[in-house]
């Protein structure tokens, strides 16, 4: 059975990144621009996977990154952040854990452990329906 496969860019972020360094540059401080290219590269975009065993999800460089076996999952559904939650990587009193690079639709994953896990996503049908195909 075919693999869903799904990457959601962010520009924002990547320009939240990309201007302090383009100014830093011109002060001649030549570490700083590096390590903020670095990290807008790193953190614009964020690439879902959903294969027969489990779902993975990570940033553009692979590191940081999670997966959770299909066995583990109890529940999934479509689901909206809000703007108090934000973007990156962190934990929310609404959705557990939020891996988040723009936008605020996402799918949450509840797992049998009471944990719970939040992707946000472009495209939240078709990750929904990749997990509930596969489960």
């Amino acid at each position: 059975m075919p693999t869903y496969e799904h990457r959601q860019l962010s520009y924002v972020i990547a320009l939240l990144f990309i201007v302090p360094a383009v100014l830093t540059a011109t002060l001649r401080i030549l570490m700083l621009p590096g390590v903020l290219a670095l990290a807008a590269l790193a953190f614009s975009s964020l690439s879902t996977r959903v294969d027969a065993n489990r779902v993975s999800w990570g940033f553009r460089l692979g590191f940081p990154r999670g997966s959770i076996p299909l066995v583990d999952i109890a529940d999934v559904q479509i689901t909206k952040t809000n703007f108090w939650e934000g973007f990156g990587i962190h934990w929310t009193i609404w959705h557990g854990w939020l891996w988040n690079v723009w936008g605020y639709r996402a799918v949450m994953i509840r797992k049998r452990n009471g944990g719970t896990v939040t992707l946000g996503t472009d495209d939240p049908q078709g990750l929904y329906d990749a997990i509930a195909r596969f489960r």
